[in-house]
């Protein structure tokens, strides 16, 4: 199962910096959570995190999972060190605490696996999964879909999400029951003005239509 996780504004402990941590660090910097990285050596990448999107750094060498104990509302962890027995305990630990856990060199016994992200104008994104059997091969397809994924979702159908968007938030205010809400988002895509308009690049028309298409509903 793929799930779509929202953390934003979650505590997230990276325990190793090397090529590992530093994938993740890096998986993990655009989506607004709170990371703080726990490593003995830190490379050049995350002191550019640090700086660019407010990682925290613990310079510290890990041989056991004391430090952990310092941490406090922890959402999610990962065990990324050179010591796969130490990387299990920390996996245990995470468990036994209600923390979501993820060992870079065990993703079968994580309690979840990493998919590779086909992201279009940060608006579309589509995730490949071997379910954590196959990191490397999961890339690779993700790899040979991606440019056939790309030309078949285009401008137009990232200006019909965000349409959508707009619409979505401002129904909300006029319909009341959702599957008319829905009903209506679906008779946007339907109409042929609005949708020659969008083809047109006339994004302001659209959301000006719509508007007056819900005032009328009052």
């Amino acid at each position: 199962m793929i799930i779509d996780l929202n953390i934003k504004n979650k505590n997230i402990v990276v325990i190793g910096a090397g090529v590992e941590g530093t994938k993740k660090v890096r998986s993990l910097v655009n989506y607004k959570c709170n990371i703080t990285v726990i490593s003995e050596e830190i490379n050049r990448d995350i002191n550019i995190y640090v700086k660019k999107f407010n990682v925290k750094i613990i310079k510290q060498r890990i041989d056991d999972i004391k430090i952990l104990d310092e941490f406090h509302n922890l959402f999610m962890i990962f065990a990324a060190t050179n010591d796969k027995y130490l990387n299990r305990k920390i996996i245990n630990w995470g468990r036994n605490g209600g923390i979501l856990a993820y060992s870079t060199d065990d993703p079968e016994k994580s309690d979840f696996a990493f998919v590779s992200i086909i992201n279009i104008d940060k608006t579309v994104q589509i995730a490949v999964s071997t379910l954590g059997k196959s990191p490397i091969m999961t890339k690779i397809i993700k790899n040979k879909i991606e440019g056939a994924i790309k030309n078949i979702i285009g401008k137009y159908d990232i200006d019909n999400i965000k349409i959508q968007e707009f619409a979505r938030k401002h129904a909300k205010r006029y319909i009341e029951k959702p599957k008319d809400r829905k009903d209506f988002l679906y008779s946007l895509i339907n109409n042929p003005e609005l949708q020659e308009l969008l083809s047109k690049n006339n994004i302001d028309k659209v959301k000006e239509s719509i508007i007056n298409i819900l005032d009328k509903l009052e």
